[in-house]
């Protein structure tokens, strides 16, 4: 199976801001579920699936440390592999 290669902007650090961010919007989007949905079946579902999604991003961002050590990963279930020119530990262990 051939592995995905990321974007030239998506190093690990700026993913390991944006699961961040997609975590911190996820508990806003929570509040709001909470606050402000009045009918209860719409509300769980609401909240159920934005923790799933936080969750979600919670779990891949500890495998995104890995990647970047590895050069090599599975994220959302996808193989990704690391280019040796955007990461120096790649390059290093050819």
């Amino acid at each position: 199976m051939l592995a995905a290669q990321l974007p030239d902007w998506a190093n690990s650090e700026n993913l390991k801001w944006i699961t961040i961010a997609v975590i911190v919007a996820m508990l806003v989007f929570m509040f709001l579920v909470v606050r402000f949905v009045q009918k209860l079946v719409l509300k769980l579902t609401l909240f159920v699936v934005f923790a799933g999604i936080g969750g979600l991003a919670w779990v891949e961002r500890a495998d995104l440390s890995t990647c970047a050590r590895t050069c090599s990963c599975r994220i959302l279930w996808q193989d990704v592999k690391i280019p040796a020119d955007k990461n120096p530990v790649c390059s290093q262990k050819k």
